[in-house]
């Protein structure tokens, strides 16, 4: 018997699927329409935004009526959309975002204001303010945080302005500009004579050891920089956050070394 694909690998495989069958979501053959429900509920399985609570309704019956009416549009009237390819949700974190807009669209509905108070806990507010963002998937994710793209793009370009030159390095050979070299962290250290370059990567978080935790990985140089400056705790419940932050760090690792190159 074969081995049971672990979720990175589902995820990664329902990634990048995902963009296609989306695209032509509503010309599916039976097989890929199962499949296009599968893939969302399971993006969704562990996603609990807000709105849920307010809203109070079955999340498995929401999630239905989500694929129903605005994935597969099935509803009358909405069978075709006119959206264009680009505005596909690329991963099971934006198809979120995408749940999230639905929500919000169901609490702004008269049949669920009639059983909602919009006053409590400031619920108008917060659904408006949300509301701003749901176009853009990664603003959407950083929104919770109180943050935004710009904001932890220029605490990213902070951080690695703090960082010495071998750090640089180590941090570019695991997730900016030559992360995808050949032969991985140990070659490009090699090349530009980090040393210890192991115990900088540990040190940093870009690497860990197989027996560590959160706890560990919040005690890295990068993880207090998640949690002291952006004020996104370790916790798989953060994870779409994570994961956003360390992108930009990432992406701001690559332009740095452009920069450095044009200067």
């Amino acid at each position: 018997m074969g081995a049971v694909p672990s979720r990175e690998f589902v995820r990664n495989l329902d990634d990048a699927i995902l963009p296609d069958l989306w695209r032509r979501r509503t010309r599916l053959s039976a097989n890929e329409m199962v499949s296009m429900v599968e893939l969302v509920k399971r993006a969704l399985r562990t996603y609990h935004p807000i709105e849920l609570q307010a809203l109070g309704d079955d999340k498995e019956e929401l999630v239905a009526q989500f694929i129903y009416a605005r994935v597969l549009r099935l509803a009358p009237g909405h069978t075709e959309t006119h959206a264009c390819a680009e505005s596909a949700p690329s991963n099971s974190y934006a198809l979120c975002a995408y749940f999230r807009r639905y929500l919000i669209d169901c609490l702004r509905s008269a049949g669920h204001q009639r059983n909602v108070s919009m006053e409590n806990e400031g619920m108008a507010q917060e659904i408006d303010l949300h509301a701003q963002a749901l176009e853009d998937p990664v603003q959407s994710v950083l929104l919770q945080y109180g943050l935004d793209e710009r904001r932890v793009r220029l605490a990213a370009r902070a951080f690695i302005d703090g960082l010495d030159g071998p750090e640089r390095i180590v941090l570019a050979g695991t997730l900016g500009w030559c992360s995808e070299n050949r032969g991985g962290l140990s070659a490009v250290a090699t090349q530009h004579r980090v040393p210890s370059y192991h115990y900088r990567a540990v040190k940093l978080g870009v690497t860990m050891k197989k027996t560590a935790g959160s706890e560990d990985f919040s005690n890295t140089r990068i993880g207090r920089w998640l949690t002291d400056v952006l004020g996104i705790a370790i916790h798989i419940d953060n994870r779409a956050a994570i994961l956003l932050a360390l992108n930009l760090l990432a992406a701001e690792s690559s332009d740095s070394e452009i920069d450095e190159a044009a200067a």
